[in-house]
């Protein structure tokens, strides 16, 4: 257990720079967000390979804070932390996303699940919860300059990937 918590200490505020070591996890792992939930090694390294990707395409600079981590009962790790990043767009812009991470482990110390809980868009303003694949896409489609907070709808998501299809 404190082998998983150290690698996550040292390694979680890098998620966005370098591939994590997967060491720490079962190759059965499940990682569950609001609205996803993937099984396999696979597929969650996958997970940080697409944010790396995207991160790196629409976001200047792109860091993680952990703000704290503790332990709740004796299998499960909790991670509180703030994603915070400068968009590549052309006028002045910040984003923040806060959340926590919620780690289940086996007996043998081992990750078999990752469950993100509470991500919440430039906060502590108005916020809907997203699922990562959501995070992925809000961030593809920026507000208008200098807003005082987001809002997202399903309807305004839409009508951004539809005006970025479009190209109008």
């Amino acid at each position: 257990m404190g082998y998983a918590i150290r690698t996550l200490r040292e390694e979680f505020p890098e998620l966005f720079h370098k591939e994590l070591s997967f060491d720490i996890y079962r190759d059965d792992i499940v990682f569950k967000d609001p609205y996803n939930t993937f099984g396999g090694i696979e597929n969650y390294k996958s997970i940080f390979w697409s944010l790396r990707f995207y991160g790196g395409i629409l976001f200047k600079t792109l860091w993680v804070d952990i703000v704290s981590v503790w332990q709740p009962s004796e299998n499960m790790i909790m991670v509180r932390w703030i994603v915070h990043g400068i968009p590549r767009i052309p006028w002045e812009s910040r984003s923040r996303f806060d959340g926590t991470s919620e780690y289940k482990l086996d007996k043998n110390g081992k990750i078999y699940e990752h469950r993100v809980h509470n991500i919440a868009l430039n906060g502590p303003h108005k916020f809907q919860v997203l699922g990562v694949e959501q995070m992925i896409q809000t961030i593809g489609c920026p507000s208008t300059p200098k807003p005082t907070y987001f809002e997202f709808s399903s309807a305004s998501m839409k009508k951004c990937a539809i005006t970025e299809i479009s190209g109008e």
